[in-house]
């Protein structure tokens, strides 16, 4: 198959791509497996006109638009290699593909704590953002975990959606400047390593401490290590962005990464997650990428 463009990844960020090259009258192939990095998660909020939907939903509601135009295919299956240069790219999958141009929006994985119990909760009562998820979850006994590092930021930014926050430090040092900034109103610590999560099909009920201590809760908030969802990109050569809590390709104002012809969007070009930020850069990255085949992007 011979198109102008293959975008690897068919989620928020690769169909709002997508879409713009379709409506340019571009021939272009997306190509995915489907394990989005939202699939735990039952709703999605904050997305305009969408707000509450399934975030499978959104995206096959999104993916039938976008094939709907004649210039538009899908393959299902995973992407296991892209080689070549700008105008001559060759992507090994369900079928082989040669493009002149290639947008990897394939996405981030969220590594979790090997804590039992806590996977099977992660997208339901156990979340990393509250702007996704806090209105769901507020006005509950609401665990932050400490992994790594002290989660400042969440302990202040929490207040708003609970009055109830336990801090489990989990063997991580509280310093003496941690500890001023943890000394607010409705937040209080408890040390000691967390050995297991305690959940009914998937809502937290309590976590369990070494010496067998429960701490009950019925909301628990992390900040997951995030690493790219495939290493198509730093095989290419894109050069990577290191930051606290993981790594992601570097993009430029067009969503152009350090490889000629190849662009990067959505939750694998920026240091958080978010639906809005990834049709967003998509849709930046859908308009860039027809403006390179012009010879119009400087």
């Amino acid at each position: 198959m011979k198109v102008d463009v293959a975008v690897v990844g068919a989620s928020f960020a690769g169909v709002s791509a997508a879409i713009m090259l379709a409506r340019a009258r571009r021939d272009v192939v997306l190509i995915d497996d489907g394990r989005t990095r939202n699939r735990q998660a039952h709703s999605s909020h904050g997305f305009l006109g969408m707000d509450g939907a399934a975030p499978a939903a959104i995206r096959d509601k999104g993916l039938a638009e976008v094939l709907a135009y004649p210039t538009v295919r899908h393959l299902e299956g995973r992407v296991t290699g892209i080689r070549g240069k700008s105008d001559a790219f060759v992507l090994d999958g369900p079928e082989p593909v040669e493009a002149a141009r290639v947008i990897l929006a394939y996405g981030q994985r969220d590594i979790l704590p090997e804590i039992p119990g806590l996977a099977e909760c992660w997208g339901q009562t156990v979340a990393q953002c509250p702007y996704c998820h806090g209105y769901e979850l507020a006005d509950r006994t609401t665990g932050l975990l400490a992994w790594e590092a002290i989660p400042m930021h969440h302990s202040v930014h929490l207040q708003d959606w609970t009055d109830d926050l336990v801090l489990l430090e989990n063997g991580v040092e509280v310093t003496a400047e941690d500890a001023a900034g943890l000394s607010r109103p409705g937040l209080r610590r408890v040390v000691g390593r967390v050995l297991r999560v305690h959940h009914s099909e998937g809502a937290i009920e309590a976590v369990e401490l070494e010496g067998g201590r429960r701490v009950e809760m019925r909301a628990l908030y992390l900040v997951t290590w995030q690493e790219p969802a495939s290493d198509l990109g730093e095989v290419l050569g894109c050069a990577v962005v290191k930051t606290p809590t993981g790594r992601h390709l570097e993009v430029d104002e067009h969503q152009r990464t350090t490889v000629p012809g190849v662009f990067a969007a959505g939750d694998l070009a920026r240091p958080y997650p978010s639906a809005t930020q990834a049709a967003s850069t998509g849709n930046r990255a859908g308009a860039a990428c027809h403006q390179d085949l012009l010879g119009l992007l400087k």
